[in-house]
């Protein structure tokens, strides 16, 4: 952005003359800048609520989703027809924020909570009966835009996901086994928060090799002989 600035100086201005001015000006008014306060470009992406884009190469991955993903799921199937008596049920057993939609071996999407917890209230304000199915009613409320990976991407993919799109969590789909011909089939979920739980634990993720003494001295000699 500091050589856009002289660049765009120097078009309006139509003269060269005044490169060196510019120039040393625009460098010392960064210079100053940046050793009072942070960049007023990273200052707007916080107050905006950007995601930075850069990359950490302190941390690198070698596992693939399906190594840590959650099989074990509470899901809604539309082929069992649920009733309303059946979200009553779940809602009342289970205390997740939400619950994946599958219709037979096909992912459809993911259910919130809040949104489940309002359409029975609206049910119930119908006078809907306990024994009444209630498919039609989930499909408009299911968000079927919800992330999804496949079982062999890379945890490295998974980690750039939850960073910089903020995402709670990932569907892994693909197909149920070597003969399947369904390729969307539900095999497991990640959250951001087991993610981070695995991150912090040292089960995933490798930091880099740390240099001995010795290598470090010899870092430091060769610095010296530069200098």
């Amino acid at each position: 952005m500091t050589i856009s600035l002289v660049v765009i100086m120097l078009e309006l201005t139509g003269g060269l003359d005044y490169v060196v001015p510019f120039m040393l000006s625009v460098l010392l008014a960064k210079a100053v800048g940046d050793a009072v306060n942070e960049s007023i470009y990273d200052l707007q992406i916080v107050l905006k609520g950007y995601p930075f884009l850069h990359e950490e190469l302190d941390v690198t991955f070698t596992e693939r989703c399906c190594d840590i993903m959650v099989t074990r799921l509470t899901k809604l199937d539309l082929r069992l027809r649920p009733r309303l008596g059946d979200l009553k049920s779940m809602l009342a057993s289970c205390t997740y924020r939400g619950f994946p939609i599958v219709d037979g071996e096909h992912f459809i999407g993911y259910l919130r909570r809040s949104r489940l917890e309002a359409l029975v209230q609206r049910l119930d304000s119908e006078a809907r009966a306990e024994d009444s199915q209630v498919s039609p009613d989930l499909l408009p409320c299911t968000d079927s835009t919800v992330m999804r990976m496949v079982p062999d991407a890379p945890l490295s993919q998974a980690h750039q996901v939850f960073k910089q799109l903020g995402c709670q969590h990932i569907f892994v789909v693909g197909a149920p086994g070597p003969a399947s011909e369904t390729s969307d089939a539900l095999l497991g979920m990640l959250s951001k928060k087991s993610f981070l739980r695995f991150l912090k634990d040292g089960r995933v993720g490798h930091m880099p090799a740390q240099p001995t003494l010795s290598e470090s001295r010899g870092l430091c000699n060769d610095r010296a002989e530069l200098l």
